[in-house]
């Protein structure tokens, strides 16, 4: 029987499957002290890094865009734009949506993109608003500039993919999570 010799040839001398009275150890299995995907040094330094870059363009393109902060305990004057970012944001928008509107959502946005990076708060859903904005840019803002704009589709697609890495919020929070 060709089935039969195959087996055998396969599983003779291993252990329990060589058959009782064998007298064979069964295999012991060991388990080392692993390291979880994506819990390494060159992942927190790469998630710290494009976090770093991402956090340094965004927070200075909204301050540069927002009139000057008055009160820092109120969220409107950190979302108030200049009238140059209000005009910008007529053209982005095509006057198809308030420009005011626009501009203040912009800048919100940006802002938040910032503190949420800064902690490495939902990264992931950071990184697509990333790729989402740079893919606007690309397209409808200033499409000659899409060789720079490009960049940041990468650093978006990253922390879309990878998260922020270990040393972030995201990180401490999965760990909790699997320990509950």
């Amino acid at each position: 029987m060709k089935d039969a010799s195959t087996f055998e040839r396969l599983f003779v001398g291993a252990g329990e499957a060589a058959g009782p009275g064998d007298g064979a150890e069964p295999p012991v299995v060991t388990r080392g002290l692993a390291q979880r995907a994506g819990s390494g040094l060159m992942d927190a330094v790469l998630g710290v890094a494009v976090r770093f870059v991402l956090i340094v363009q965004v927070w200075s393109w909204s301050r540069a865009n927002a009139a000057a902060v008055e009160d820092p305990l109120s969220w409107r004057s950190w979302v108030t734009p200049t009238d140059g970012l209000e005009n910008a944001a007529r053209l982005w928008t095509m006057g198809q949506v308030d420009a005011g509107l626009a501009a203040v959502l912009l800048l919100a946005v940006a802002s938040l993109v910032s503190l949420s990076l800064a902690v490495g708060f939902l990264t992931r859903l950071t990184g697509l608003a990333v790729i989402l904005g740079a893919g606007w840019h690309m397209m409808f803002i200033l499409p000659e500039a899409f060789t720079s704009t490009v960049a940041y589709l990468a650093l978006g697609l990253y922390l879309t993919a990878r998260g922020a890495g270990p040393l972030s919020l995201d990180w401490a929070l999965a760990r909790l999570a699997r320990l509950a």
